[in-house]
């Protein structure tokens, strides 16, 4: 073979081999992509858990006793703080 020949041949060789580790490159990032998609989905959903729960316990506070509610306040505060700290980590983790 020729110098010339033997040049192309190995330029020709590295190019399929790229194009290979492109395609696996590509194929990663459509994984990474629809496990991030997953993740965030699962968080959401919980977040939306947290936020039922939060609800769920400001509405019985409505037609309690005085003491109860106190109770039941305290509950909502917490609920309310834990919904507030988990939005908060949502919106860091996926910016």
């Amino acid at each position: 073979m020729t110098e010339k020949k033997d040049f192309l041949e190995k330029q020709k060789a590295l190019f399929r081999e790229w194009t290979k580790q492109i395609d696996e490159l590509k194929l990663k990032a459509k994984k990474a992509q629809v496990d991030a998609s997953v993740k965030f989905d699962n968080y959401i959903d919980d977040l939306r858990a947290k936020y039922e729960e939060a609800v769920s316990k400001l509405e019985k506070t409505e037609n309690v006793g005085e003491r109860r509610w106190e109770e039941l306040k305290a509950a909502v505060d917490v609920a309310w703080d834990e919904l507030k700290q988990a939005i908060e980590k949502a919106k860091t983790m996926f910016r």
